[in-house]
């Protein structure tokens, strides 16, 4: 078979090329976004995780954050109590129990707020969406199937941020509440996993002693609170605990608009389970 001429193959080559960049661009355009970025490989529990990324100029944008937690089991029972931070709507939470009868879940609103959930073999799963923003105390506990050590419960989080008109987006995650150990992020056609560590000691000392500080604070105002009282009722005027009480009889505290919303929503959430 006779040889093509240089020019024939030099041609073949070039369109070979060309049609090979044009599939890379059409690729490129049609792509829903890159690889989202992370502020950091690991973070201190409490600190911000921050995720940059681009996508499709004022698109929403999903991610899916995770971890799990292997509770230890005392005389077959099982407890947590946690404070996390919830993001803006949309949001979606859902936990997952394994090893377990069952599973009381509560958040407390002053008082705990608390509804048993009976496992179906084994485990529990509980979800719920469009949480009011706001940092909550939560506790989950229960008993666990007989001979089970521990306790594993995945807790996962879905949340969403809009990019701006030059398809940017950022979005900041309050690790609040997170345990130690590996925390999974899954966004944009990929996924990172983050450490999370645990609060040193010298940080914990700083913080009891931050809290007890603000403790002997109080009690000292309220002793001069008390002292001044005195001083007023011994010179025949009225004690600032009558003013206070007539001040507090004659204008209750008023409910906020956010703490309707969340009564509001843990009486959904309470009911349709």
């Amino acid at each position: 078979m006779p040889k093509k001429p240089e020019w024939m193959r030099n041609a073949g080559r070039g369109l070979a090329l060309a049609m090979a960049i044009n599939l890379m661009l059409i690729f490129i355009l049609i792509s829903p976004g890159t690889s989202f970025e992370l502020s950091a490989d690991s973070v201190t529990a409490g600190e911000n995780l921050i995720i940059t990324g681009t996508s499709e100029p004022n698109s929403e944008n999903t991610f899916i954050s995770s971890f799990t937690m292997n509770l230890p089991v005392t005389s077959e029972k099982y407890s947590y109590e946690t404070e996390v931070k919830v993001p803006n709507k949309p949001n979606r939470f859902t936990v997952t129990a394994k090893n377990v009868q069952n599973l009381n879940a509560g958040v407390k609103m002053g008082i705990w707020i608390t509804k048993s959930f009976e496992s179906r073999d084994g485990v529990v799963h509980l979800s719920a969406a469009d949480i009011p923003t706001g940092r909550y105390k939560l506790k989950v506990s229960g008993s666990a199937m007989p001979g089970a050590n521990e306790v594993p419960i995945t807790i996962e989080a879905e949340t969403g941020v809009l990019s701006d008109s030059s398809g940017s987006y950022k979005l900041v995650i309050d690790t609040t509440g997170i345990p130690e150990g590996d925390y999974l992020i899954k966004g944009d056609g990929d996924e990172k996993t983050v450490r999370i560590l645990s609060k040193g000691e010298s940080s914990s000392s700083a913080s009891a002693i931050s809290e007890a500080e603000k403790e002997i604070a109080a009690y000292k105002d309220k002793i001069e609170i008390n002292l001044s009282a005195a001083a007023s009722e011994s010179a025949g005027g009225k004690s600032v605990n009558e003013e206070v009480s007539k001040e507090e009889k004659a204008t209750p505290p008023a409910e906020s608009a956010e703490s309707k919303g969340v009564v509001a929503w843990l009486t959904d959430f309470f009911l349709g389970q």
